[in-house]
């Protein structure tokens, strides 16, 4: 906000009143005193003295205020000339005044020059005024620091050539009469001369309409009370007379109106300033605040494109690795057929390891976020105190487990098992970084998120060590751990962060050394838990979907038309279902499966891979063969695949690679 110099103010209706009364009151107590004001005084010397020092420091304060302004026009340098004017010579005048400061005599030039300064300074302050008003709004008046020089070189030199005169001559001569003085022709005829500069100023100021300038309002005051105050102090005659000690009164009174003035503008200033500081400090808060949450978003979404990545690699690993157990696991069990029980032992330990190897496969899909979860509507009170019996055997007395959590919980759509793996990944995290015991604290409860609305916040705090700050971004990097080798695989984390993600939630770690470390997972709740059933979302372990068609289970001997582009993966799954007594062909990819239809082919079950090449997914290839087939029983398999729970949702069993012969006989029962 730009602030107008204070030259350049408009008079308010309240200053113009204020201003007029004190020029009314200062004009009546000169006509009161008119009739006295030759009554002699008692001569006090030192009050003029006292008179102009104060005038002194009012006029040189003024001065300053003035001239610190850093955009000035003319008449404002011209103003603050005339105050830094007057301000020399009334310590020129307290210096030269018999008995102002010493007994004796002045301290400075003749004791009858005087006079002659006193006339020169009323009116030289007048004839600045009249300077001003004469350059206020000419055009080309300069604005800027510069423009004061000339206007402050002229004052000084007027000031000093002033005194230089006053000591070469006493034309101000004072006479003595029976120990009072009075003033001599040239002093009367000099004061009048300064009354009729004042009132033309007056004049001049009034013509060209300053009047409605703040500071021109209040010059006018000035300028009425020195033409009233020298012409009724030369009136008097003398000095130390009734009128001679009220005009110096009124002369105070009349100069420090504009030095509050200019208080008052500076005051305002300050104000305005300090309101602006605010402002600007609440705007840069709120700007640094927002700072904060944009780095902090863009922190989560560089997190986010990280594990997006990481997810996509990890489901591509997953679909290549299920495809390479899917072989073993048919593999293995021809070979347990072909063995009989011999190879019982070594086949257990085969399906073992082939178990963990999916184990770590499910935990690759889930790092993209994207897997649907078998989510259903779970009351978390019950489900988390199950969780919490569950993990206590994992940790021994060393450890304390606290739940907390209220009782009037809502319901919230979760998966169940994935919320079960992950507290118990976190549990067991808080375990291992509290290696000499500890607290672990499961806390569950409902809050308020920006931009999510109500939340469930469930969350695992630990009393350990913590986790170091230049850890913290790379904590839900799959197959990053801090522990020794052996005793993690990094995936504990990083498949919290994808269920809650695929959850529709977000994760967020709170961490400070030595003060322990609190996870929590944030799941909103608004048209979160109702908008599922209770058991939607078959996760591709087998089916409960089912066929609305089937009848009947499949049986020996009928024709299943088998579809996979893994050549391996083909013919292990041929062989299977041929040990089980099934007649099997075989196709590589969607549109050699149709060409055999159209060739007769008259499948009882088509089994078929989700992912395959050649524009045609199996989902698609499972529609159209409904179409045109509708007795035909259809299962889909897959390693990995978005559009799997798409094809749930449709009637069509789904199981996941790898899957042995009873498995598929449950999806086709």
């Amino acid at each position: 906000m730009a602030y107008p110099e204070v030259v350049e103010e408009v008079a308010s209706r309240s200053q113009l009143r204020l201003a007029l009364g004190l020029a009314l009151i200062l004009l009546a107590t000169a006509a009161l005193i008119f009739p006295y004001a030759s009554t002699p005084l008692v001569p006090l010397p030192h009050v003029s003295g006292m008179y102009g020092a104060a005038i002194a420091m009012i006029d040189l304060a003024t001065f300053w205020l003035l001239i610190s302004s850093p955009q000035q026009p003319r008449s404002h340098a011209v103003i603050a000339a005339a105050y830094l004017f007057g301000g020399l010579m009334a310590i020129l005048h307290v210096l030269s005044f018999p008995g102002a400061v010493f007994p004796q005599g002045p301290v400075i030039g003749s004791p009858h020059a005087v006079s002659w300064m006193f006339i020169v300074w009323r009116a030289g302050f007048a004839s600045f005024i009249a300077w001003a008003i004469l350059v206020e709004g000419r055009p080309g008046a300069r604005h800027g620091p510069r423009a004061g020089y000339l206007p402050v070189v002229v004052a000084v030199l007027a000031a000093t050539a002033a005194y230089v005169g006053s000591q070469m001559s006493d034309a101000g001569a004072l006479s003595s009469v029976d120990g009072r003085q009075f003033f001599g022709s040239f002093s009367i005829s000099g004061a009048y001369w300064t009354a009729a500069l004042a009132v033309l100023a007056l004049v001049l100021m009034w013509r060209r309409g300053l009047y409605k300038r703040s500071i021109f309002v209040w010059l006018m005051v000035v300028l009425t009370a020195e033409a009233a105050g020298i012409w009724l102090s030369t009136y008097s005659g003398g000095r130390y007379t009734l009128a001679w000690y009220t005009t110096r009164l009124e002369g105070l009174i009349a100069n420090a109106v504009v030095l509050l003035l200019l208080a008052q503008h500076f005051r305002r200033l300050q104000h305005d300033l300090t309101a602006s500081v605010d402002v600007l400090k609440a705007r840069t808060d709120a700007l640094q605040a927002e700072i904060h949450r944009r780095e902090s978003a863009e922190a989560k979404l560089a997190q986010a494109q990280k594990m997006e990545a990481v997810g996509q690699l990890g489901a591509g690993l997953s679909h290549d690795l299920n495809n390479i157990l899917q072989v073993i696991t048919g593999r293995l069990s021809i070979l347990q057929r072909r063995a009989g029980s011999l190879a019982d032992a070594d086949v257990e330990v085969i399906r073992r390891n082939i178990r963990k190897a999916e184990t770590l496969t499910r935990q690759l899909t889930l790092l993209s976020g994207r897997r649907r979860m078998n989510a259903r509507s779970l009351h978390l009170a019950a489900a988390l105190a199950d969780i919490v019996e569950a993990v206590r055997p994992l940790l021994d007395a060393r450890y304390r487990i606290a739940l907390e959590m209220a009782h009037d919980l809502p319901a919230v759509a979760l998966d169940p098992l994935e919320l079960e793996i992950a507290l118990t990944n976190l549990m067991t995290n808080a375990r291992d970084a509290m290696p000499q015991g500890g607290d672990v604290t499961l806390r569950a409860q409902v809050d308020w998120q920006e931009g999510a609305g109500r939340a469930m916040l469930v969350s695992v705090r630990d009393t350990g060590a913590g986790i170091r700050p230049e850890l913290l971004d790379r904590i839900f990097e799959p197959f990053f751990t801090t522990k020794e080798t052996g005793k993690g695989t990094g995936l504990g984390l990083a498949q919290v962060y994808g269920f809650t993600k695929a959850s529709g939630g977000h994760v967020e770690v709170e961490s400070q050394p030595d003060q322990g470390t609190t996870v929590t997972m944030i799941f909103p709740l608004v048209g979160h838990a109702e908008s599922l059933p209770a058991g939607s979302a078959n996760d591709g372990h087998g089916g409960d979907g089912g066929d609305a068609l089937a009848v009947s289970p499949v049986k020996a001997g009928q024709v299943i038309l088998l579809v996979d582009d893994n050549d391996d993966v083909r013919e292990a799954s041929l062989q299977l279902l041929a040990a089980g007594g099934f007649v099997v062909r075989a196709a590589p990819n969607a549109p050699e499966a149709l060409r055999l239809l159209e060739a007769g082919l008259q499948p009882d079950v088509l089994i078929s891979d989700i992912v395959m090449p050649g524009g045609m997914h199996g989902v698609e290839l499972a529609r159209q063969v409904r179409a045109g087939l509708p007795r035909v029983r259809v299962v889909l398999v897959t390693g990995y695949s978005d559009v799997a729970q798409s094809a749930s949702e449709e009637g069509y069993p789904v199981i996941r690679k790898p899957y042995d012969l009873a498995a598929l006989l449950r999806a086709l029962g």
